[in-house]
């Protein structure tokens, strides 16, 4: 394509979604009107009689004809009034009119009186804060084009560019021209900084390309849950990367050198004894430790603990186990508790009395858990508000309004499914906190571990902090087979599987053929919608015919075959009716990651879901997503992995278990897949794959040492004697 530079005035926005739009513009040369379409890196926007200059070549659209492909926008206004429009619409600091229009009175050059900087337009009547504004919003859209064009280059979009501009301001695009391997210090596909930078010029045995491999390292290995890296590991890491990715080798060298470059530069810490750490990890694991040490204190709570759960019990016609009296007889002397248990064991009986004990002695607090469904819950069973770490702290999707400068004012907060809680996440919510706080902590450590790095529950059970373990199965006389075999599976025992005619709420139908399993299972399905059942089929995998992706579409074509208006974002396709969940937190939308729904209507520009409710106290609502944000946020969920059922209940749940799963048939995936259900579970496949998933049960060793910190940051104080596990009473749980 060749690269032409052409000058117009914009007729009519035909589309924009972000910086990327879709023109149609008046070219003053030829006094035709052309399409142009492309990003528009750098600019607030651009609108009716925008005079502009685009650099990039012509193309033809398959559908719509000649266009312009644009690569970058250069000013080309030469009247004032031109100028004024110009500065006013697309760049921040001049919204003001009078300083829109002061610096427009110099014309054309106004644009180089704004690259010279403040001094250049001292002759201005305008104020020394609106001159600082006006140059630092022209320098900031020139920095972000020019770094859209040095990126683009590469295959980098709009995301890695505003994250470029952040970690390195106005001179991002000088930086990353001397070093492109820099970008991995915020992005993590070395892939394709590696493509960019090869096309600089640089060559594969660059000492900076060394750099920018170690911390794809830590990267991925952050992904795998690990926040650090010893340094003997990273080679061994990049080995196995390298060859998976298909790259060129790396020079024959240790890595020992890179490292040390990136530490005396701030982009990775190195802890003698410890490892390696991106500069983030090393500050949530240490700061975690220190907060919550300082929350290790006395409680305040000034009741007689005994009369209180003596009448709690009789009101509520409940016997307490002696553990659930000991989690709140401990807090009444220490201000943090961690509460854990198996399903069965009473940990909701165990935070219902807690909330009592918070109301009981006027003590304000806050419910919260990781996801919005597992707030929702939460809410359910304890008929009080709840709601998620990250919207109680007022997270937006880039800040946090509340953290140590700031701090979230209750007396007290529960926070539930702690095992879904990453290393960011505690620091996050340890550093909003004030140091008065009563913090408890609740969840079941045979669950899987967050998905992002950090291992934060296995570490506080781990650590000294107040921990009490409910141990006791309160439903075994109810015969409840879910919770017997939950438990069976977590002690590494094969669990009880009942035959299709058995009465029994935990079923095993014995398959090996693939095919006939996902036949089953539509079959299943498709019964259960008729009854209007709650139900959701699980997977441990994406792949292969018992995978999440082949079961959605089977699926989908048996419970919601096409006939509806389809709509396409590209490989991404929703029908009307289908069953979609929410992947990623929305704050604008007010939903977050794991919320499920319907598709109830595709309009004109955007997808209308009803995302579903828990009980009379949380309603269905309907949420509109625009197009460009539908495809990103929203997934088909007639069948789930494992992992992205974490926090959310089923009253049957469909999981297929065979040997072609592979590593994926670990004890803690089973046994978290089978405790998503509440009265029946299916197993399909076979009883080898089931004891296979059993008997594998590595422990999840990843790279932390918060438990060693907290330690450390104890060792001065006194240690609270707070170790307690339950296993006599006799309630419900």
């Amino acid at each position: 394509m060749k690269v032409e530079k052409i000058e117009g005035w914009v007729q009519q926005v035909i589309h924009h979604s972000g910086d990327f739009h879709v023109l149609r513009l008046y070219l003053a040369e030829t006094r035709e009107a052309i399409t142009a379409r492309g990003n528009l890196y750098g600019l607030l926007q651009v609108r009716y009689g925008t005079t502009i200059g685009l650099i990039g070549g012509w193309r033809k659209h398959p559908k719509y004809g000649r266009q312009f492909a644009i690569q970058s926008w250069f000013p080309c206004a030469r009247k004032p009034e031109e100028v004024e429009g110009f500065l006013r619409t697309c760049i921040e600091g001049f919204t003001d009119r009078g300083v829109a229009e002061n610096v427009a009175s110099l014309g054309h050059e106004a644009f180089d009186k704004l690259a010279e900087g403040e001094g250049a337009l001292q002759g201005l009547p305008l104020s020394p804060e609106a001159l600082q504004g006006a140059v630092l919003g022209w320098s900031r859209a020139i920095a972000q084009r020019d770094l859209s064009g040095l990126l683009k280059s590469g295959g980098l979009g709009s995301a890695d560019i505003q994250a470029a501009m952040m970690r390195f301001g106005m001179e991002a695009a000088t930086v990353l021209r001397d070093n492109p391997y820099r970008l991995l210090e915020v992005l993590p596909d070395f892939p394709k900084v590696d493509r960019l930078a090869m096309n600089s010029g640089l060559s594969s045995e660059d000492p900076r390309r060394m750099e920018g491999a170690a911390l794809w390292a830590l990267r991925e290995e952050a992904r795998q849950g690990h926040l650090y890296l010893q340094r003997g590991e990273i080679q061994d890491v990049l080995h196995r990367l390298f060859r998976r990715n298909s790259l060129i080798a790396l020079p024959d060298v240790p890595v020992d050198g890179a490292v040390q470059s990136l530490v005396d530069r701030d982009a990775l810490v190195l802890e003698e004894g410890t490892g390696v750490y991106l500069p983030p990890f090393y500050e949530y694991e240490r700061k975690s430790a220190e907060l919550l040490a300082s929350l290790l204190a006395p409680s305040d709570i000034d009741m007689d603990l005994g009369p209180f759960l003596d009448s709690y019990e009789k009101g509520n016609r409940i016997r307490l186990s002696d553990s659930q009296r000991q989690a709140v007889e401990l807090l009444g002397q220490h201000r943090v508790l961690v509460l854990t248990g198996l399903p069965g064991t009473g940990k909701t009986t165990a935070v219902r009395a807690l909330v009592r004990l918070f109301e009981e002695a006027r003590v304000s607090f806050s419910l919260m858990a990781p996801t919005g469904i597992a707030a929702k819950r939460l809410a359910a069973v304890t008929s009080k508000d709840a709601s998620t770490v990250h919207r109680a702290l007022g997270y937006d999707g880039e800040n946090w309004r509340l953290g140590p400068d700031n701090r979230y004012v209750v007396d007290a907060v529960i926070v539930d499914e702690m095992s879904m809680v990453d290393q960011e996440l505690f620091y996050r919510l340890l550093s909003a906190l004030r140091p008065e706080t009563i913090l408890v902590l609740v969840g079941d450590d045979a669950q899987l571990p967050s998905v992002g790095p950090g291992n934060v529950l296995r570490a506080l059970v781990d650590s000294k902090v107040p921990h009490v373990r409910l141990t006791q199965i309160f439903r075994q006389s109810e015969k409840g087979e879910i919770v017997v075999n939950s438990h069976r599976i977590d002690r590494g025992e094969m669990p009880i599987l009942a035959g299709v005619k058995e009465k029994s709420e935990f079923k095993f139908v014995r398959l090996t053929d693939e095919d006939r399993i996902v036949d089953l299972i539509v079959n299943m399905a498709e019964k259960l919608k008729s009854r209007d059942a709650n139900f959701q089929v699980l997977s441990p995998k994406y792949d292969g015919p018992v995978g999440v992706n082949n079961l959605n579409e089977m699926l989908r074509d048996r419970l919601n075959p096409p006939g509806q208006k389809e709509w396409k974002y590209g490989d991404v396709m929703f029908r009307t009716g289908d069953r979609l969940m929410v992947v990623q937190n929305d704050y604008q939308r007010g939903v977050y990651n794991g919320d499920m729904g319907k598709l109830v209507r595709i309009g004109h520009d955007e997808l209308v879901v009803k995302i579903h409710g828990i009980g009379p106290a949380d309603p269905d609502v309907r949420v509109y997503f625009p197009f460009d944000v539908a495809g990103t946020r929203l997934k088909l969920a007639y069948a789930i992995s494992v992992h992205k059922s974490q926090g959310s209940e089923f009253e049957t749940v469909i999981l297929p278990v065979v040997r072609s799963q592979g590593r994926m048939l670990q004890r803690n995936l089973l046994y978290t897949a089978v405790t998503r259900a509440r009265k029946r579970v299916w197993l399909l496949g076979e009883e080898d794959a089931i004891r296979r998933a059993v008997n594998t049960n590595p422990v999840i060793q990843r790279n932390t040492v918060l438990a060693r910190a907290i330690g450390v940051h104890m060792r001065d104080g006194r240690r609270p004697d707070a170790e307690a596990e339950g296993t006599s009473g006799k309630t419900q749980g």
